[in-house]
């Protein structure tokens, strides 16, 4: 990317296991430092059981975050989630992401049955 923008989006997984980065563990796309302003997680299927996502900027893609979205309801309806209403106790408007890092979604239950995709937009 030149100075600028950037956005990267895919899908979720639908994790059976709650460890840091199971719904999603994204490399920085990037080989310098970006910055997150924005990140949503578009629930089309929520999962069959009760379960919430954080979603933040980690050292690695096995640690959980949730400077990003803290607590996302995935398990009682579909949902538009994203970093500024789900921002939580713990979310950022603004997060750094230096080229090391990972970004990490992570669900605090089985996401058994979700169907989602996530989108991620960064300046630099």
């Amino acid at each position: 990317m030149a100075e600028g923008r950037g956005c990267v989006q895919g899908s979720l997984t639908a994790a059976t296991t709650s460890t840091g980065g199971d719904a999603l563990a994204l490399a920085n796309p990037e080989s310098a430092t970006v910055y997150v302003v924005g990140l949503i997680l578009d629930i089309t299927t929520k999962a069959t059981g009760a379960a919430t996502v954080d979603a933040g900027i980690a050292a690695n893609a096995t640690t959980s975050s949730d400077t990003l979205i803290d607590g996302a309801d995935v398990g009682t309806a579909a949902i538009v989630a994203n970093s500024i209403k789900h921002a939580g106790n713990n979310g950022m408007s603004m997060v750094k992401w230096t080229s090391t890092q990972y970004l990490t979604v992570t669900p605090s239950a089985t996401l058994a049955g979700l169907v989602g995709t996530y989108r991620v937009t960064y300046v630099r």
